[in-house]
């Protein structure tokens, strides 16, 4: 009732003769307590034929931040004790030199707050700490994490193992807390193969080869690989890194070859998708025979797409191939040579130069969105996504081998994001 009034008021200035009977029909029957009447009675006579004035209250605007809270030094700590120096100084500039608050906070990068709580004790010796002291001081923390960063051993322990070792006593929360605080945490391990410095050294001059190469000397390029595709799942190892030591040596797992329900050979370019290749059950494996017999006619009538393709200028068409034993065995070597195949020198262990990894990623996570229970369901998921899979769905992966290049060279031929 009282909220109607208001707005009566604020709105009988503006009334003819006419809508102040309304007004006068209305008080009669907020003075009954007939609320929805009245309501409606305003509705009708008044909000339909007047503007609304502004009531409403404006919202807050922010406040501005204050000089001591923009020159806050950023490195301090939050609950950081003042030292007897400090508070010292704070007493000097404000009895002697008759400072504000505000302007020794400034000074002093503080907070206002902390600057004011000094002077309203008026003591300046710093007081007892009140309260349990923590179990983990700074030095113990720096303790705990240079054990923990040691070696790719260490790293896979566990806060409890890595205090034990360290004869340090502390709750599994009191250790998560100090390996917070210099941003470590146990995340999920990185697999990536096993890289020799030979290895490292030879993705390191295949990436300052490369890295100057334009869009259309990647387009003739056919990347090919094989794949495994299974119903199984996989276990996760946890290590203790920084976000930034994602790709470190030691925060790394090696990736082995596992057993699979089906195996799938496959090839791209940028102009394009190929076909792929299914290994049967009853070939045995990928071995020379079956790779140059049931594979390679497929990759070459690719490849003979590729060069013959309107968007390639230069006519022709590069292999890529990695370090598989059906791929270079000799016999396979020997047929490329008959027909006139150009490959590409590849380095070795070096799945995050070939795009064609991404797409079976990407292949991958669709299949598994289908959840197939068998095999010869797996089996129609992998060849209906394949067909699904668009042009941009490849092109987009093959767009950045400049990139790749330059993170290889960052890395010094050690392992990348790709």
């Amino acid at each position: 009732m009282c909220l109607l009034r208001s707005i009566r008021r604020a709105l009988a200035r503006n009334l003819s003769s006419e809508k102040k009977r309304a007004w006068k029909a209305s008080e009669d029957a907020l003075r009954g307590y007939k609320t929805l009447y009245a309501i409606s009675h305003l509705r009708q006579h008044v909000f339909e034929s007047t503007s609304m004035p502004n009531i409403v209250r404006k919202p807050r605007q922010r406040r501005a931040l204050r000089a001591s809270e923009r020159n806050r030094d950023p490195t301090r700590q939050p609950g950081t004790r003042l030292t007897h120096q400090q508070r010292c100084r704070i007493f000097t500039l404000s009895d002697l030199s008759r400072w504000s608050a505000e302007a020794i906070a400034v000074a002093m990068q503080l907070p206002r707050t902390t600057v004011q709580s000094v002077l309203a004790s008026g003591v300046e010796a710093p007081q007892k700490q009140v309260g349990r002291k923590p179990a983990i001081t700074d030095e113990i923390r720096k303790r705990l994490i240079a054990r923990a960063t040691i070696d790719a051993a260490h790293r896979r322990m566990t806060y409890k193992e890595i205090a034990r070792l360290e004869g340090v006593q502390a709750g599994q929360r009191a250790l998560r807390t100090a390996f917070k605080k210099e941003s470590y945490g146990r995340r999920v391990a990185t697999a990536k193969p096993l890289l020799t410095e030979a290895q490292k050294q030879a993705r390191l001059a295949w990436a300052v080869e490369h890295v100057d190469w334009k869009p259309e000397q990647w387009a003739h390029v056919v990347w090919t690989d094989e794949c495994t595709f299974t119903t199984e799942g996989f276990g996760r190892v946890y290590v203790t890194r920084q976000p930034g030591e994602k790709y470190d040596a030691s925060c790394c797992i090696p990736k082995l070859r596992t057993y699979s329900s089906w195996t799938i050979h496959g090839s791209i370019s940028a102009l394009g998708k190929g076909p792929i290749v299914v290994m049967e059950k009853s070939w045995g494996g990928l071995t020379g025979k079956v790779y140059r017999e049931k594979v390679l006619p497929w990759v070459y009538s690719f490849m003979d797409w590729v060069k013959h393709h309107p968007e390639n200028g230069i006519r022709r068409a590069v292999l890529m191939e990695d370090g598989a034993s059906s791929h270079t065995a000799k016999l396979t070597k020997e047929l490329h040579d008959r027909c006139g195949i150009n490959k590409m020198c590849w380095p070795a262990n070096s799945p995050d130069l070939n795009p064609i990894e991404n797409v079976w990623r990407l292949l991958k996570q669709r299949v598994t969105k289908r959840s197939p229970r068998s095999l010869a369901e797996l089996r129609q998921c992998i060849e209906k996504e394949w067909v699904i899979a668009d042009a941009h769905d490849v092109t987009k992966y093959i767009g950045n081998m400049s990139e790749r290049c330059k993170a290889v060279i960052d890395a010094q031929g050690g392992h990348t994001k790709w």
